[in-house]
């Protein structure tokens, strides 16, 4: 049986449709914070610093990455196929002169 983790400053936000958690408050996604930490190489103080949230809030937000990290893949995944979809990387068409 699977133990439901209980997250002090992560919430669900109904408004969205996706299970990728967010920071409390906030409207900050968790893969947000990861991409802070390993693509902008920023340490979790600064993180939390720079977007005014509690170093606490910063570390769940990583664990919870570590935990889901394929669920948050398949999801952006997902999403950025149906903006291909919809045309949103579509380079504009040259205007005729």
């Amino acid at each position: 049986m699977e133990t439901q983790t209980t997250y002090i400053y992560l919430e669900q936000r109904p408004d969205k449709q996706t299970q990728e958690l967010f920071i409390r408050g906030t409207g900050v996604r968790t893969s947000t914070i990861w991409h802070d930490r390993y693509i902008s190489r920023r340490t979790p103080q600064q993180i939390a610093q720079s977007r005014e949230i509690p170093e606490e809030a910063i570390l769940e937000a990583l664990a919870y990455c570590q935990d889901y990290w394929e669920v948050i893949c398949a999801e952006k995944e997902a999403e950025r196929l149906w903006l291909e979809e919809q045309g949103f990387f579509a380079e504009s068409s040259p205007s005729l002169s």
